[in-house]
């Protein structure tokens, strides 16, 4: 962690991070007393006459309960105030980089949602009544049930972008996740989380978890990073 101690540490929390923080906490409690607005505010598939187009930002900071708004803010605690430093972003490139891999993670969500859908009405916009006259399996009114009614709320797309970025950034560094009690370096244990984790249960859904937005919000975010490096003719620390 010699590396990190460069860059002051992971207890001076930097002013974005600060501010990211204080809107989740704010939009959580906001949500616990007018529980309503967790709907209002989560993502909806287009079509749904639930969605609204402030979602495609207002789902990044609503969450779903304790312990998940708890792992994302400790995840952005623990690696945004590293990335934000000036020596390494700066502030406004890393409130570009939070909120493009957030974007970027619902609009890859959204991509393989609507792909799906298209594969099996024709279209993209279906509801009901699209469905009405197709002779279609269960496991495919199953999906497209899934797809139309979703729900989707939470930071991890965005926090993902910021794990890909700390991983191409500081590749040597080690790290430890509470299901790896060793330490492992972050080229590693980074692209191991995204693609053994999330590509696999993307694949058999077994549960609730948009795990194409999580691969969505890496992406974005590892080719922000790439793209800064090769357009400065530099490289990070």
């Amino acid at each position: 962690m010699s590396q990190l101690r460069r860059f002051g540490g992971l207890l001076d929390m930097t002013p974005v991070v600060k501010n990211l923080l204080l809107l989740n906490i704010l939009v959580y409690v906001a949500c616990i007393l007018y529980p309503n607005l967790t709907d209002v505010f989560a993502m909806h598939y287009p079509s749904n006459p639930d969605f609204k187009p402030w979602q495609l930002v207002t789902h990044m900071f609503t969450h779903g309960g304790l312990m998940h708004i708890f792992f994302n803010m400790y995840a952005l605690y623990n690696f945004g105030s590293i990335l934000e430093n000036e020596r390494v972003l700066g502030s406004k490139r890393f409130a570009f980089l939070y909120l493009f891999s957030g974007l970027g993670a619902i609009f890859f969500h959204l991509a393989i949602s609507a792909s799906i859908a298209y594969y099996h009405t024709g279209t993209v916009f279906f509801n009901n009544d699209t469905l009405a006259p197709l002779q279609l399996s269960q496991d495919a009114i199953k999906s497209l049930s899934e797809i139309y009614y979703q729900s989707l709320v939470g930071a991890s797309g965005a926090i993902y972008g910021l794990l890909a970025a700390f991983g191409f950034l500081f590749p040597n560094t080690p790290l430890m996740f509470l299901f790896i009690p060793v330490p492992v370096k972050a080229k590693y244990l980074i692209p191991l989380v995204i693609i053994a984790y999330d590509i696999a249960f993307a694949q058999v859904g077994l549960d609730n978890v948009a795990h194409y937005a999580h691969i969505g919000g890496a992406l974005f975010g590892f080719l922000l990073v790439l793209f800064w490096n090769k357009t400065n003719k530099k490289t990070f620390y």
